[in-house]
């Protein structure tokens, strides 16, 4: 597979597949990136396992290195890191899709675990819009079909 096909198929899941470990944003951006320089110089038969197992390795030594007290997580299978980071992937890009006080609101109240009042009162406008937004941006995940129920969406978060 071609290399810029890879890059734009698969940053963002290994992006998402490293954040799982490093929890940070940048770390888990540098370490994809490290992965997809590397894979220039092997010649890898098979590039997006030897990308998956890359943004493992580098993600738990970044563990290692920055964060000794953390405990590792679990490792995956390949298969089963590919198919959950593609999931994941898939779901923030409909949540990017959404309209933007809708997903303000949902990420406000999911990602950052915000109050109600504590949304009203940061975006200037009535809990119940509140309330309103977010369960429009729930029903609208709903029927594109990217969540299947409210639990996967509070889980990842």
């Amino acid at each position: 597979m071609e290399l810029e096909k890879l890059f734009k198929e698969y940053y963002r899941p290994l992006c998402l597949y490293a954040l799982r470990y490093t929890q940070d944003t940048d770390a888990s951006e540098d370490i994809v990136q490290e992965c997809f320089t590397a894979l220039l110089s092997h010649n890898a038969e098979k590039p997006v396992p030897y990308l998956y197992t890359s943004v493992r390795n580098r993600s738990l030594m970044w563990l290692r290195d920055k964060k000794p007290s953390v405990p590792i997580p679990k490792d995956l299978p390949v298969e089963e890191a590919v198919d959950r980071s593609m999931e994941d992937a898939r779901l923030w890009r409909a949540v990017e899709g959404l309209p933007e006080k809708r997903r303000k609101c949902l990420l406000m109240a999911k990602r950052d675990s915000m109050s109600h009042a504590e949304i009203a009162k940061e975006l200037g406008i009535s809990q119940n819009t509140v309330r309103n937004n977010i369960s429009k941006a729930i029903e609208s995940l709903r029927k594109n079909g990217t969540i299947a129920d409210y639990s996967f969406i509070l889980l990842f978060f």
